[in-house]
């Protein structure tokens, strides 16, 4: 027969524990990035539900069956890592990425990864010397403290369901948005391609280059430039401004300076002119939102050609997505120490939900797939302007031959992506496209370390041909992307910059890197500035010597 004084303790902890990992956890991290996510609450809450029950039944049964001595010992670490699960969520988490932005997963210094683990095991040692000396007072303190975290964290759970937005909650019906209908396919006459492989720093290229020396050779008849600087570190806000120029304006929400720089007049001239230059521009990435920030794409209607309001149609992963999200529930509740084992990169959640039919291939092995698959048709009736943005070296999970495969290296991710590169250079030989086109291979950004910083950059001119590739230290940055776009169209593009055609070999340019992070002595993120003159090494020395200028943002991005 069951003791039911254990009984109710088995209950009580099984349920604070369970409740924060399946339910309070996985809903916290929805509701505080809905806007990042394309599932709704409602397509995994209930099935967490469901699994939060089966697995509170059972543990109940089974703690409640246990020797009184051992069921005291599994009690008090099973309570033990929801207090100090707690406490690592409210106080001791610093600067946690949700969104799995970082290729690199989760670090932390050494002494407070040492610290932390110490603050655990504090509070796993005093809960068991209460257990054993001062039985009365341990059974009060496991049973009133989570009766209390329990009703703390219903308290907010129910608050998170009421103030969600309807995003949470529905798909909007019909909205402008990007899709992939044209994805495989360019001109037949004149096109100028822009591929955008997301954190490629020049560091990787070069560690590439050493393990694999002929990793780029079908990048033979490009120019390289070895001095390239991205602008702005962060895939936002670096789409933003590779594609309509504009700086950064800290002074306003994010939102509204978005707003501003598509609907600048040099913005608007420029897509004018290529329009009427006979081009059709389509921009292939799945983080819509970087380009908008919130005004959603109907704001690209007059300049972008791959919109459409019809509705979008999903397939969602459920396995996937209760998987990925109780990952991240543990990831948040752990100790630093253990926090890489549950990181969870950006593609994982990118894979929940697939679009059917016309969606937009965003991981490199997707892309890949459907390129072997159906290969490039042309078109006629347009010249193009494309914009693919693919996920690049952001996560290493792409093998040398382009397919997916997780925890590659750094080198193993970068030879794939040239794998990649390869195979479409193929398809626009085979069309008979490739001589008279424009190609631009490069990435929004580079990585966080002051050393990687840097970007890729290779451009093939119409007609450009070489054995090798010839590499040039031209110090060249994204300000002079659309420039360049302009010139290659045949367009009077001095009006919106210099190209990167108008800087040579060693010549001295200052330029800014804009670093978006976080810094104590202010309430929102900053952007570190760091104005340098030369190449990777200068920049490192300014990285070194701290930011030139600091700039508060007006409000995070995330």
């Amino acid at each position: 027969m069951f003791d039911k004084k254990k009984l109710l303790w088995s209950f009580i902890v099984s349920f604070l524990l369970g409740f924060m990992l399946l339910v309070f956890g996985p809903a916290e991290i929805f509701f505080a990035n809905v806007s990042e996510f394309a599932f709704l609450y409602g397509e995994f809450a209930g099935y967490m539900a469901m699994i939060f029950v089966g697995i509170l039944i059972v543990s109940t049964v089974v703690l409640t069956l246990l020797p009184e001595r051992i069921h005291s010992m599994v009690l008090s670490v099973l309570f033990v890592l929801s207090v100090a699960g707690y406490l690592q969520v409210m106080f001791l988490n610093k600067n946690l990425d949700l969104l799995g932005v970082n290729p690199d997963g989760y670090h932390v210094p050494l002494t407070q990864g040492i610290l932390n683990l110490l603050i655990w095991l504090a509070v796993l040692v005093g809960v068991i010397i209460l257990s054993l000396r001062k039985r009365e007072i341990w059974e009060k303190v496991v049973l009133y403290l989570s009766i209390l975290l329990i009703g703390m964290q219903a308290t907010a759970f129910v608050s998170l369901l009421v103030t969600a937005p309807d995003e949470a909650y529905e798909r909007a019906k019909v909205d402008d948005r990007l899709w992939g209908k044209d994805q495989y396919t360019v001109s037949a006459d004149k096109n100028i391609i822009v591929f955008v492989l997301d954190y490629f720093s020049s560091l990787y290229l070069q560690q590439m280059l050493t393990v694999y020396p002929d990793g780029a050779d079908c990048l033979h008849d490009f120019t390289y430039y070895s001095n390239a600087d991205c602008t702005y570190y962060g895939t936002f806000p670096s789409l933003a401004h590779m594609l309509t120029g504009g700086e950064v304006d800290t002074t306003v929400p994010n939102s509204e300076w978005c707003r501003n720089i598509w609907k600048d007049d040099l913005t608007t001239d420029f897509y004018q002119k290529l329009h009427e230059n006979h081009y059709q521009v389509n921009v292939y990435t799945t983080d819509f939102d970087v380009l908008t920030v919130g005004n959603g794409c109907g704001i690209l209607r007059d300049k972008v050609s791959n919109i459409t309001d019809e509705p979008r149609e999903v397939e969602v992963d459920t396995r996937l997505l209760l998987k990925t999200l109780t990952k991240m529930s543990c990831y948040r509740i752990v100790p630093d120490v253990l926090k890489t084992q549950f990181y969870t990169n950006v593609s994982e959640y990118s894979l929940i939900v697939q679009d059917m039919g016309q969606g937009i291939a965003h991981t490199n092995s997707d892309f890949y797939t459907k390129l072997r698959e159906d290969g490039l048709q042309e078109d006629d009736s347009a010249n193009y302007f494309i914009f693919q943005h693919l996920i690049g070296t952001h996560e290493f999970n792409t093998d040398v031959n382009g397919n997916y495969q997780e925890k590659t290296s750094v080198e193993e991710t970068a030879r794939g992506c040239m794998t990649i590169m390869e195979a479409y250079l193929n398809e626009l030989k085979r069309l008979g496209v490739y001589d008279d086109a424009t190609i631009i291979i490069t990435a929004d950004h580079g990585g966080d370390w002051k050393e990687e910083m840097q970007i890729i950059y290779f451009i093939k001119q119409p007609g450009e041909v070489h054995e090798k590739s010839p590499v040039t230290n031209a110090p060249i940055s994204h300000c002079d992307l659309l420039p360049t776009v302009a010139q290659m169209a045949g367009m009077d593009y001095t009006k919106y910059g210099k190209s990167i055609y108008d800087f040579t070999q060693d010549e001295q340019r200052e330029r800014t890197l804009w670093v978006r992070t976080k810094d104590p002595d202010y309430p929102e993120d900053v952007y570190y500035r760091y104005k340098y003159t030369g190449d990777i090494l200068a920049l490192i020395t300014q990285v070194d010597a701290g930011p030139t200028v600091i700039e508060q943002m007006y409000e995070p991005y995330y």
